[in-house]
């Protein structure tokens, strides 16, 4: 039997510019679009190929009700 772990995504806030690698500084492509649902976010890869980082990208007015802070 093969056990298999899912790491959740890192996640970030959005803003009005480009997301790039909060890493290595690549610009992002969007694997995700979610933002056309009451989620609003979207799922990020790194363009650099030797580092490939992936996260959750949420819109900010969600993100602090998610938490709480409004």
């Amino acid at each position: 039997m093969i056990v298999m772990q899912i790491k959740p995504l890192e996640t970030f806030v959005m803003n009005d510019q480009p997301f790039t690698c909060p890493f290595c500084g690549s610009r992002c492509e969007t694997l995700g679009d979610f933002y056309h649902t009451n989620a609003k976010s979207l799922i990020q890869r790194c363009l650099d190929s030797d580092c490939a980082f992936v996260c959750y990208e949420e819109e900010d007015k969600y993100y602090l009700k998610l938490w709480g802070v409004i």
